[in-house]
């Protein structure tokens, strides 16, 4: 006679052992995702993203300027220079390389395999890093310390001021334009990239 348990657990050694191995994961499609995991992995992600951002702005806002609201961005007594957009260029390919590479490893390492897992995995890496740009870089640094982001020439442009600024950029883009397009988006390429290796490499 088969015992019930195994069952339903045929591979745990009792019901409780499987309730502490699956107690921080979310069943989505029939299958666990390790959202402590996801998460942990999006914070991390938001570090390089957000961090990185700081930094750069903090060297020379101007590097950064095509981000800002297109009435700074219009107000600046010049255009981005070559140099500058050359900057802007070579540092999104840097932080959303590493962004995706950490991602990705992560995923794979991880032994997700499904597209929705991959998918729902993605989403949390990036919404985390969207909320960590809207709380830190939005909310933190460019309305407590306005003063190390002022585009020279912009000082006394009323899109600074914390309500201008959430009206502007700040609710439009971190809580419609990156949850309903960027990431999403972005969801898709990291779980594409994903999938491709599993393919070639058998992982």
């Amino acid at each position: 006679m088969i015992n019930s348990s195994a069952q339903i657990l045929p591979h745990c050694l009792s019901a409780e052992f499987c309730t502490q191995g699956t107690k921080h994961r979310v069943i989505v499609g029939g299958v666990h995702l390790d959202i402590i995991r996801a998460i942990l992995d999006g914070i991390a992600m938001a570090a390089i993203f957000n961090g990185s951002a700081a930094a750069l702005v903090i060297a020379n806002p101007r590097y950064l300027m095509d981000s800002y609201p297109k009435g700074i961005q219009k107000a600046a007594p010049e255009p981005m220079s070559k140099k500058e957009k050359r900057v802007n260029k070579i540092f999104t390919v840097i932080v959303m390389g590493a962004c995706w590479l950490y991602g990705v490893s992560s995923t794979l390492y991880g032994g997700i395999h499904t597209f929705r897992l991959l998918f729902c995995t993605a989403y949390i890496h990036w919404i985390i890093v969207n909320f960590g740009d809207f709380f830190l870089l939005d909310c933190l640094l460019f309305q407590k310390w306005t003063k190390l982001i002022v585009i020279p020439g912009t000082e006394d442009n009323p899109i600074y001021q914390t309500k201008n600024w959430m009206k502007v950029i700040g609710i439009p883009e971190h809580f419609l334009l990156w949850p309903f397009i960027i990431v999403p988006f972005f969801s898709l390429v990291q779980t594409g990239i994903v999938m491709l290796i599993q393919f070639l490499f058998s992982f």
